[in-house]
C-alpha cells in the first residue's frame, strides 16, 4: 500500500467515525437541552419532523460515494467536509425533534434551543402593529441574539404566536418593546 492510499483510507476512516460521533451525540443533545430547559410551559405545535434522518442518511451515501469515484485530493476533502457538515445539521434538527416548546429557561424550536437570557429583542413586536407596516407575518417571530444573530422562529398559527408572545413576555419581561 503506498502513502497516498494510506492518506486517502485514513482520510475516509476519520470522516466516517466524524459521522459516527456526531450522530451517536444526538441522545446526549437532547437530554441536555431539556436538563437545561426547565419546566414545559407551552409545547409548540411544530410537526415532528424526521428530515433529519433523511439529512444523515444522505450525508452518509456521500462519505461512501467518495471511495468510489476517483476525485482529486481537494474534492475528497470537501466532500467528506461536507458531509459532516450534514451530519451535524442532522445532528441539530435531531437534537430538537418533537421537543418544540416554551420552557421555564429556553425557547426550542428545531434546531434552535435558545436561552431566554441570550435574547436582548423581539423587534417583529415593535413595528407589526404599525399601520404603515405592511407584509407582516403573524405566524412568525424574531429574535435578536446577544451574539448578534437572528433567530426566526415559525408557529402553526397566528393565535398560538400570540399566546406564546405573551407567555414570552411574562417570562423575560426585559423583551417588552
Amino acid at each position: 500500500m503506498t502513502l497516498e492510499q494510506i492518506i486517502y483510507f485514513s482520510m475516509l476512516g476519520m470522516a466516517l467515525l466524524g459521522y459516527v460521533g456526531i450522530l451517536s451525540s444526538v441522545p446526549h443533545r437532547r437530554k441536555k437541552i431539556i436538563a437545561q430547559a426547565g419546566a414545559l410551559l407551552m409545547p409548540l405545535s411544530v410537526p415532528s419532523s424526521r428530515k433529519w434522518i433523511g439529512i444523515a442518511v444522505l450525508a452518509l451515501i456521500l462519505i461512501l460515494v467518495v471511495p468510489l469515484r476517483n476525485y482529486g485530493w481537494a474534492v475528497n476533502v470537501v466532500l467528506l467536509g461536507t458531509a459532516l457538515v450534514a451530519a451535524e445539521i442532522a445532528a441539530r434538527e435531531g437534537s430538537g425533534c418533537g421537543k418544540a416548546g416554551i420552557y421555564e429557561k429556553m425557547l426550542v424550536s428545531g434546531t434552535a434551543a435558545l436561552f431566554w437570557k441570550d435574547v436582548i429583542s423581539l423587534p417583529t413586536l415593535a413595528y407589526e402593529n404599525d399601520p404603515e407596516t405592511t407584509d407582516v407575518d403573524f405566524k412568525t417571530l424574531r429574535l435578536i441574539l446577544s451574539n448578534g444573530n437572528e433567530q426566526l422562529v415559525l408557529f402553526s398559527s397566528e393565535e398560538e404566536r400570540k399566546a406564546a408572545v405573551e407567555l414570552i413576555l411574562e417570562i423575560a419581561p426585559h423583551l417588552k418593546p
